[in-house]
């Protein structure tokens, strides 16, 4: 289990190209009441290269199509290469995290490759 990564099948936040300013999702996905057993990874989808930096932004909110508010920021920094299904970066979702949450992601066209931003299970 030490190299396994749990992932919550069906439930991506992003699943698109890095090659473009933003990459945008409307896809909102229910967290609440977990006590803290989730986490968001960033996945390598194909080969990725990143010429400039990727910030993907978390938000969370109390309804599925209410407001949102940041809750944190992933950075992937310039001149980084991953391989296809390489985890890129992950974060634990805090305890007190409110019930649904939604991802953006700003980029640059001269990045490329494709992210998939995906919620994942904590061992416990």
């Amino acid at each position: 289990m030490l190299n396994n990564i749990l992932k919550v099948y069906d439930e991506d936040l992003i699943n698109g190209s890095l090659a473009a300013a933003t990459v945008s999702s409307d896809k909102v996905v229910a967290v609440g009441e977990t006590q803290g057993a989730l986490c968001v990874n960033v996945f390598a989808k194909g080969a990725v290269s990143t010429t400039a930096a990727v910030a993907i932004t978390l938000k969370h909110g109390d309804s599925e199509t209410g407001s949102f508010a940041d809750l944190s920021t992933i950075n992937i920094a310039a001149s980084k290469t991953f391989k296809d299904g390489e985890l890129i970066a992950t974060t634990t979702l805090p305890s007190n995290v409110k019930a649904y949450v939604m991802v953006t992601a700003t980029s640059a066209t001269s990045n490329s490759g494709s992210i998939r931003v995906t919620l994942g299970y904590l061992a416990r």
